[in-house]
């Protein structure tokens, strides 16, 4: 089991089985909502993710009409995404696991639109868009 909180603390959560992938995006919505070179997630199934603290400070914003990005609305930590054409599965940000992981990134997606000033420099897979 993996467990995760925002900073604040307000919102903790758990994963019931092991995380997948650990993917970073590089694309322009991500870098704009992490402001960040890029966004560090996980790929899941909803069905092993629980919020188990703080449920009334979990907010959503909809992106585009397909997507959710849900964060803590006490200290904007982001939490995890939810896309319409997948509604199995969910990425939990990475960063908001408290969880020690001994995975390293398994690829980049997305590297078409990276930010210019971002330089890539270990070996995992680069692909331009979402493989």
């Amino acid at each position: 089991m993996n467990q995760g909180s925002c900073l604040c603390g307000g919102v903790t959560y758990q994963i019931q089985d092991e995380i997948g992938p650990i993917i970073y995006c590089h694309c322009q919505r991500c870098r704009k909502s992490s402001g960040s070179a890029f966004v560090t997630s996980t790929e899941i199934l909803r069905s092993q993710f629980a919020v188990t603290a703080g449920h009334d400070l979990v907010q959503v914003y909809r992106v585009e009409g397909s997507l959710d990005r849900a964060f803590c609305q006490k200290c904007g930590s982001q939490l995890y995404s939810l896309r319409d054409a997948t509604p199995k599965t969910m990425r939990v940000r990475m960063g908001t696991l408290d969880t020690v992981i001994t995975k390293k990134v398994s690829s980049h997606i997305f590297v078409g639109s990276k930010a210019s000033w971002d330089d890539i420099l270990d070996s995992a897979p680069q692909y331009l868009e979402r493989p």
